[in-house]
C-alpha cells in the first residue's frame, strides 16, 4: 500500500492542534491555573475528529483488494498495541515518578486494565485523559471487520444510509442500546472518509458527495455551535483538497515529521506534557518558553519511541513473525 503523504500531513494538523488544546486550554481547566492568560486553542479538541475522519480513509483503503479479516485484524493489533502498551508505561512511569500528584497518578493495578485499552468501559480510570479516543477507533475497526466478513463493503452507500439514518435517530430519540458499539456519536466522521476514499480512488460520483454532506449535517446536528460550523467545514475542505490532490502543495516537512510521530507523540503528550508544564513554570518565568520547551520535548520523546521502538516492533511482526507468509498482504 503507498503511503500517502498528503495523509501525513493531515495527520501533523490533527496532531498539532490536540496538543495546542491541551497545553493552552485544558492544563488551565484541570489545574485551575493562572497559565498563558489571554491564549486558549479550544478549536484544537476537534483535531480528534480529523483523525477519525483519516481512519476511515485508511482502514475502508486496508481492506480493498486481496486481503483476509484475519491479516486485517493482525494488522490493527500490531500497529495500535505494542506501541500503546509502551507509551502507556512510559506515562505511568513518568506521572508517578515525578512527584506531581495532580497530574494523575495510578496504580499497578490500574496499569494493568489500562493495556487492555477498553479499560473505561470498566470503570478503570485512564492513565492519559488522550486515550478515550481510542476505544471509538477499536469499535470501528471491529464493525469494519464484520461488513468485510459479510461482503457489505462493496454496498457502501447503503451501509452509509443505513449508518446515518441510526446515527440521526440517535441524536433525537437517544437508544439506549447499541449506540456505543454502533459508533452512533462519531460514526459520521469515520463514514466520511470512507466515502472521500471513494470519491479519490473508486471514482465515486454525486452519491458520495451527497452522502458526505448529509455527514457533515449530521455532525452539526450534534454539536450545534458557531465554532463547529467553522472547524467541521474546514476539516471536510481539507478532506475535498486530498481527495482532489490539492493538498500536495502542503506537504510541508514540520507537519509530515508530526504525522510519521503522530501516534506516540498522541498518546504520550497529555500528563507527561503537563507534567512538565508544572515543573518548568516553577523555575521559568517566560511562559512562552515553557510551552515551546514541553511541546519540544514531548516532540522528541514520541520521535524517540517512533524511530527506536515503534518502527523497529512494526517490522519484526509483519516480517519475522512465525505466520509471515499468511500475513504477506499485510
Amino acid at each position: 500500500m503507498t503511503r500517502l503523504k498528503e495523509l501525513d500531513v493531515l495527520r501533523g494538523v490533527a496532531a498539532f492542534n490536540v496538543l495546542l488544546f491541551h497545553y493552552l486550554s485544558r492544563f488551565k481547566v484541570n489545574f485551575n491555573a493562572d497559565f498563558m492568560e489571554g491564549y486558549s486553542w479550544n478549536i484544537g479538541q476537534y483535531g480528534v475528529q480529523l483523525f477519525f475522519m483519516i481512519s476511515g480513509f485508511v482502514i475502508f483503503m486496508s481492506l480493498q483488494g486481496d486481503t483476509t479479516l484475519e491479516s486485517f485484524a493482525y494488522k490493527r493489533f500490531s500497529r495500535l498495541y505494542p506501541s500503546y502498551w509502551i507509551c502507556a508505561c512510559v506515562t505511568f512511569a513518568v506521572v508517578n515518578l515525578s512527584n506531581e500528584p495532580q497530574a494523575g497518578t495510578s496504580s499497578f493495578l490500574v496499569l494493568l486494565g489500562n493495556l487492555t485499552m477498553v479499560q473505561g468501559q470498566f470503570n478503570v480510570k485512564n492513565i492519559d485523559g488522550a486515550y478515550w479516543s481510542l476505544v471509538p477507533e477499536l469499535l470501528f475497526y471491529c464493525l469494519m471487520g464484520v461488513l468485510f466478513k459479510l461482503g457489505l463493503l462493496t454496498k457502501i452507500r447503503v451501509v452509509a444510509l443505513i449508518w446515518l439514518a441510526l446515527i440521526i435517530g440517535n441524536q433525537i430519540f437517544v437508544f439506549s442500546f447499541g449506540a456505543y458499539l454502533l459508533n452512533l456519536k462519531y460514526g459520521m466522521f469515520f463514514l466520511s472518509g470512507m466515502l472521500f476514499y471513494n470519491l479519490k480512488v473508486k471514482n465515486g460520483d454525486w452519491h458520495e458527495h451527497v452522502l458526505i454532506a448529509i455527514c457533515w449535517l449530521t455532525a452539526l446536528m450534534q454539536s450545534p455551535s458557531t465554532i463547529c460550523l467553522y472547524v467541521f467545514s474546514l476539516i471536510f475542505l481539507l478532506f475535498y483538497l486530498f481527495t482532489y490532490g490539492l493538498l500536495k502543495a502542503f506537504t510541508f516537512k514540520p507537519f509530515l515529521f508530526l504525522g510519521y510521530i503522530s501516534y506516540p507523540l498522541y498518546l504520550l503528550h497529555q500528563n507527561i506534557g503537563y507534567v512538565l508544564i508544572l515543573k518548568l513554570n516553577r523555575i521559568i518565568s517566560n511562559e512562552y518558553l515553557v510551552i515551546l520547551i514541553t511541546f519540544s520535548s514531548m516532540v522528541f520523546l514520541a520521535w524517540i519511541v517512533t524511530h527506536f521502538i515503534e518502527k523497529p516492533i512494526l517490522h519484526f511482526l509483519r516480517n519475522y513473525h512465525p505466520l509471515r507468509k499468511q500475513y504477506l498482504n499485510l
